[in-house]
């Protein structure tokens, strides 16, 4: 009696495993569903008018800033017009990323006037190369859902200039001082690397001498930040992206910050 038990149970077990394995089987076979593309959300006070004549018109929707230290805040402004006739609301700006924060400058924009949309990078948990979109809805009829995008590369091996810092912190600067700093290129080729400022996330602030500079191979350059009196207190977050010419030719950011207190 207890050995036909046994027999049963055993029998028992072997038909659940069985049928186990067969339904884990028919589960890995199953296609994965498909990837749901990003739908980007209008706001729902706002609707779009098949007749209006707003056109939204970005000075350029791709940005890349080469390389950039780990852990830094690179900053990049996308700058866009309404082309229109009338006027422009902008329903909606959002990044994909929790990494990335995008002001919007005003989100009512006149017939022929400009607008910005500030792309705030946080580089602390990447590495390799990075690409980030921001999607930016409009009552634009012809053009509701856009995205722009930026990339990066952070500490990118292959670089041929190196700067010291990698970061320009300026520090506390009282309200309505000025303040200065060096950074030194080094070129680790074997050709001269033309060195040319193509990109300031806050113009007006910072003043680059000079703007444009070669550096001869394993040797060294200096350029100097200025950064101009201030009058609002606060933290400020910038960069300004060089593009390299010659040797492997590439492009660098350096971020640079600085607190200003009354």
């Amino acid at each position: 009696m207890i050995l036909r038990k046994g027999v049963a149970i055993m029998g028992t077990i072997f038909f659940l495993v069985s049928a186990g394995l067969i339904i884990t089987a028919i589960a890995e076979d199953e296609p994965l569903p498909p990837e749901v593309p990003f739908q980007p959300i209008q706001d729902i006070d706002i609707q779009i008018n098949p007749a209006s004549k707003a056109r939204i018109k970005f000075e350029s929707d791709t940005f890349d800033f080469g390389s950039i230290p780990r852990g830094s805040t690179v900053v990049h402004t996308f700058k866009f017009r309404n082309a229109g006739e009338d006027t422009l609301h902008i329903t909606s700006v959002r990044p994909t990323c929790g990494c990335t924060t995008a002001p919007l400058s005003s989100d009512r924009i006149a017939p022929g006037e400009e607008a910005t949309i500030k792309a705030y990078f946080n580089s602390q948990k990447f590495n390799g190369r990075v690409t980030k979109q921001i999607y930016v809805n409009s009552d634009d009829p012809i053009n509701p859902y856009l995205k722009v995008s930026f990339k990066a590369t952070i500490n990118d091996p292959l670089l041929p200039i190196s700067m010291a810092p990698l970061e320009a912190d300026f520090g506390s600067i009282k309200s309505g001082s000025p303040s200065q700093m060096k950074i030194t290129l080094t070129n680790s080729n074997d050709t001269p690397c033309a060195i040319t400022l193509i990109d300031d996330s806050a113009a007006g602030f910072i003043r680059t001498t000079p703007a444009s500079t070669t550096v001869r191979p394993h040797e060294t350059a200096e350029i100097v930040l200025d950064l101009t009196p201030q009058s609002i207190s606060g933290e400020l977050k910038e960069s300004i992206t060089f593009d390299i010419e010659g040797g492997q030719g590439a492009r660098f950011t350096l971020p640079w910050r600085a607190v200003i207190t009354q």
